[in-house]
């Protein structure tokens, strides 16, 4: 299997990206939604409240996606996906530690990221990297409503 021994960078994500994004991780999503997003990805970064960033393929082809956005209370990784084919290598544990390395960078004191309980390997993945347990609410993520779970971790302010 070739993507087992790719390499990928975790940069942040650009306008450039979307046709790939839409291959690799976002079939079911018309252009336009995708564009709209990562362009408001771009606002949050250029106003200091967030980034996006993608994992991108040594032929240049992003196949992972996240999301960064710095509420008052706050911050949130929300839109992470990782391509099927690329999943269980590290590419979501990468693109976890680049915003939450961005949360600090931006004074976050708290971040937040939210499963649902139909994924147990997300939520797996973000118990192991520090997350705990907040609060479920019922979600609908495109086919009803279903629980989702919002974990929390608590940040250090950044050294000087």
């Amino acid at each position: 299997m070739a993507a087992q021994t790719e390499r990928f960078t975790i940069r942040p994500v650009q306008i450039s990206d979307a046709a790939s994004l839409r291959q690799t991780c976002w079939a079911d999503r018309a252009p336009e939604t995708i564009s709209l997003l990562i362009d408001r990805t771009r606002k949050l970064a250029q106003h200091g409240r967030g980034l996006g960033v993608v994992a991108v393929r040594d032929d240049g082809t992003a196949c992972a996606f996240g999301l960064l956005t710095v509420w008052p209370r706050l911050a949130e990784i929300s839109d992470l996906i990782v391509s099927t084919p690329y999943r269980g290598q590290g590419i979501g544990t990468q693109i976890i530690t680049r915003l939450t390395e961005a949360a600090i960078g931006l004074g976050v004191q708290t971040l937040e990221i939210g499963v649902a309980l139909s994924n147990p390997r997300a939520l797996a993945l973000y118990r192991s990297l520090g997350f705990t347990d907040s609060r479920t609410i019922d979600l609908d993520l495109g086919n009803g409503a279903e629980p989702v779970l919002y974990l929390q971790k608590k940040l250090a302010a950044p050294r000087d």
